[in-house]
């Protein structure tokens, strides 16, 4: 599979192939344990003890995790070729995938990377199930190495150009009802909720060979068919998820979310400072110095923690947290450029100014993540 951005720190195996780190976390090595244990029936046959069994079984296992690097480096090798950098690829227990920098928004582009993964796989397949059955191969246990990797990587290049994410298919399918209507959203959406279908029929088709003949499913399949489909549906719903907030992002705005404030000094007692947020009909309190710069921002749990008859004797500082020089963002920030602002200096809050310094408000990080989620 294929991903735009940057993937997320992980622990685990990792080198690179020239420029492209690949990361391989620990249960990249469960995985292959999986896989040698759900194969391990196909070389008992060609196998003269159960040692050479498990061997031929973890052999295949690994070569078959080789094979999905292939896949992972077609979408890579094919995201440079439209001028993409390529992050990293990273190979786990179900997979793998390649995070690459999406410089334009093209429908096409985006189609053609997500598409060279299945196609990659499929070749792969054929080649090595042609080499198989070549005469050169004389060993009846590498034939059928060659010939379980073969149809293994045919399997692959089917399952994962199925229409639905997060498989490839599903960005493929994405990409189409993006290039129709005009909308990236929409064809994620659409992709997604197709997602969650395949996640269904996969379950279903991994246990109708039984089913449709009178046979009650083995634990294997049932629990390897719920692996592969509860893996389809978590990430058809995280696709969705992400979808929504990516819907909101171009509506955030800092003057549009920041609260109005009042400016207090830092001995003023909390109730007076209460009376003016009253009074102003404010929502935060900015607490300055006695250079008259803004140092502090009351907290809300902290205020409402001092009883009533205590505020008169409270300053105002004794329930605020330092405000960083730094935690200062432009009343124009919008979107993307907004969210960008504030990862570069995370914090709690921060002071939303005009263009010539004057306060426009407190902005909060949590109300930013209500917005985005929702909730707000």
């Amino acid at each position: 599979m294929s991903a735009s951005g940057t993937p997320e720190r992980r622990t685990g195996l990792s080198f690179r192939l020239g420029a492209i780190p690949v990361l391989m976390p620990w249960s990249s090595l469960l995985g292959i344990g999986l896989i040698a244990f759900l194969w391990l029936g196909s070389f008992d046959v060609v196998s003269t003890s159960s040692t050479e069994t498990a061997l031929l079984a973890i052999t295949f296992a690994v070569l078959f995790y080789a094979t999905i690097l292939g896949h992972e480096l077609a979408h890579a090798w094919v995201a440079r070729l439209v001028g993409y950098p390529v992050h990293s690829i990273t190979l786990w227990a179900l997979g793998g995938f390649t995070a690459y920098e999406r410089r334009t928004s093209s429908a096409l582009r985006d189609g053609v990377i997500a598409a060279s993964g299945p196609i990659a796989s499929v070749l792969i397949g054929v080649v090595a199930k042609w080499v198989s059955e070549s005469p050169a191969v004389t060993d009846v246990r590498i034939g059928t190495v060659l010939w379980a990797l073969g149809v293994s990587n045919v399997l692959l290049g089917i399952f994962n150009a199925l229409p639905g994410l997060p498989l490839d298919g599903g960005n493929v399918l994405k990409c189409v009802v993006w290039a129709i209507t005009g909308d990236e959203h929409r064809g994620t959406v659409v992709a997604a909720w197709a997602g969650r279908v395949v996640a269904l029929l996969v379950f279903v088709a991994l246990l109708w060979p039984d089913l449709s003949a009178g046979r009650t499913p083995d634990v294997t399949s049932i629990v390897f068919g719920g692996m592969i489909s509860a893996y389809l549906f978590s990430g058809a719903n995280q696709t969705l998820k992400t979808a929504r907030i990516s819907r909101r992002v171009p509506g955030l705005t800092a003057r549009g979310l920041a609260q109005r404030a009042v400016v207090v000094p830092a001995d003023v007692p909390l109730a007076e400072a209460l009376r003016q947020v009253e009074v102003a009909r404010a929502a935060g309190i900015v607490v300055v110095d006695a250079s008259g710069r803004p140092a502090a921002v009351a907290q809300e749990a902290a205020v409402a923690a001092v009883p009533l008859e205590r505020r008169p004797w409270v300053p105002v500082s004794s329930v605020s947290a330092a405000l960083d020089p730094r935690a200062e963002l432009p009343a124009g920030l919008a979107g993307m450029e907004l969210l960008q602002a504030m990862q570069a200096f995370p914090a709690a809050h921060y002071l939303v100014v005009e263009p010539g310094g004057g306060l426009v408000g407190v902005l909060s990080t949590s109300d930013v993540e209500a917005a985005l989620s929702g909730a707000g």
